[in-house]
């Protein structure tokens, strides 16, 4: 069944053929220099014809969900178009790159090993499993590198991450590498733009960020010197966002509940530029305990504006905080959004109209405008029917 939300989007249209015709030459052409200069206006108004598909899992329903958001003029409609069956509980998600497939990972079971689902369409946007391949070792986070060739896990449990082989045809391969970076607590791991190097998040008592050249031909990897790019006591990065065109990697700060920024040196090195902030924690950290935490973190494709998700298991400062980003990579806040319950997943839409958050305590995802300063506009919000916290977007033309 279709699950149908809309709400009022505003944005202004600019009527410039009435303007042509009223005007004097002098004031259409200030008139035509200001819409030159206004190109996030058309791209926001663009993108809000254009629809965008999401996949998400459903790890208690053993299932993956498939979503459909429609802009439509003023409104915005969320379609659930389906699901489709998993042979285990999923885990991660990750998109190729260059085709228009995914990559799920499933939990093991006692003896069992962990498996990579790899899945695909028919060319008429249903989905099919394409294959299914065994992993080595335990898996939490998942992403592939910049090329597709390679897939890589962390895990989260046991502290290590590691890289295998894709097939042609999307299939995960063999192994090619296992890197043990901590005892536990190893939270993500993605490669950079250029492909040359990779970092490896750990939170909570084990805190640093690991540091690896990373080969895109073999996918072999190697630890810089220094291996630990050290972010300061008990900040516990997170997840990793990086610049999409000039050398700066931001971090989510799981426990200091703000974001890092680093510039990337020529070697991979990090070299930290700021620590931003958000709003103070109620107490120190205490191992074990839930209170706010942050989670997730994300980056408009033009590189303009930064959020970043706190989770509040306790209280209710669920929020998603908006910054924008400097030319020097520096970050500055331009609003607090209030969200729903416990937002774990936050995704941009492809031509930057659009954040997407997975409110797994509502079992819900929202559906939130990017406005031109960045900050964010009101939710459309269609329940999930599960507890959701990883799912993948892409243009409808890649389905």
């Amino acid at each position: 069944m279709k699950k149908i939300l809309s709400e009022s989007v505003r944005f202004k249209r600019h009527r410039s053929s009435i303007i042509l015709h009223l005007l004097p030459i002098s004031f259409i052409f200030i008139v035509w220099s200001v819409v030159a200069l206004s190109p996030r206006l058309c791209a926001a108004a663009d993108e809000r014809g254009n629809p965008f598909v999401v996949y998400a899992v459903d790890g208690s329903g053993e299932q993956l969900l498939h979503i459909t958001v429609r802009p439509n003029g003023n409104q915005v409609q969320v379609l659930q178009e389906g699901v489709l069956a998993m042979p285990g509980k999923p885990r991660g998600i990750a998109k190729h790159p260059t085709q228009p497939s995914i990559i799920v990972t499933l939990l093991g079971k006692g003896a069992e090993s962990p498996r990579a689902v790899t899945i695909g369409n028919n060319g008429d946007g249903k989905l099919s499993i394409v294959g299914v391949s065994e992993l080595q070792d335990s898996t939490g986070y998942t992403s592939l590198d910049r090329t597709g060739g390679y897939f890589l896990t962390s895990s989260y449990h046991d502290g290590h991450f590691d890289v295998y082989r894709v097939k042609p045809n999307g299939v995960v391969g063999d192994r090619v590498s296992h890197q043990q970076v901590a005892e536990k607590y190893a939270h993500s791991v993605l490669t950079t733009p250029d492909n040359r190097f990779v970092y490896v998040p750990c939170v909570k008592e084990f805190n640093a960020i690991y540091q690896y050249a990373f080969d895109g031909q073999t996918g072999s990897v190697l630890p810089l010197e220094p291996f630990d790019a050290k972010p300061p006591h008990m900040f516990g990065p997170r997840h990793i966002a990086y610049h999409p065109d000039l050398p700066y990697v931001y971090f989510s700060n799981e426990q200091q509940l703000g974001v890092s920024a680093y510039r990337i040196e020529k070697d991979g090195q990090l070299a930290a530029l700021q620590h931003a902030t958000t709003i103070p924690r109620r107490g120190p950290y205490t191992a074990g305990v839930r209170g706010m935490h942050a989670s997730d973190i994300a980056m408009t494709h033009d590189g303009k504006f930064l959020f970043l998700a706190l989770r509040d298991f306790v209280g209710d400062e669920d929020s998603v905080f908006a910054f924008r980003v400097a030319e020097d990579g520096r970050l500055s806040l331009v609003s607090r959004k209030r969200v729903g319950n416990v937002p774990w997943c936050l995704r941009v839409s492809p031509s930057d109209s659009y954040l997407l958050v997975s409110e797994s305590g509502d079992e819900a995802l929202a559906v939130l405008p990017i406005q031109q300063n960045g900050s964010l506009g009101d939710a459309v919000r269609m329940d999930w029917g599960a507890e959701v916290r990883h799912m993948v977007i892409q243009p409808l033309s890649e389905k």
